[in-house]
């Protein structure tokens, strides 16, 4: 497990951009998908946060809505995941 995710890194190529370009380009790629995950991960924190104030209160709609915000952000995650290694791999079959 700790190899595939170690196997994933955002690596474009940036030759012939002027280098300021160049300087904010590789900033953006390193932390577009660093951001994408924290708020996908914050998604899920507050899904859970819904989840146990819905039991307290046993609030049935608030549960199910708690319930599918819990899906959305874990399906966001494991696509964003899915995507930067689908672009990894085809970044490395075309070198």
């Amino acid at each position: 497990m700790r190899a595939l995710l170690a196997d994933v890194s955002v690596t474009p190529d940036f030759s012939g951009l002027p280098p300021n370009v160049l300087h904010g380009l590789q900033h953006l790629t390193n932390n577009a998908a660093a951001v994408l995950m924290l708020i996908s991960g914050l998604g899920i924190v507050v899904s859970l946060i819904m989840l146990v104030l819905a039991s307290w209160t046993s609030n049935a709609q608030l549960s199910d809505r708690a319930k599918g915000g819990l899906v959305v952000s874990i399906g966001a995650m494991a696509l964003l995941y899915i995507g930067v290694a689908v672009a990894n791999y085809s970044g490395r079959l075309f070198q």
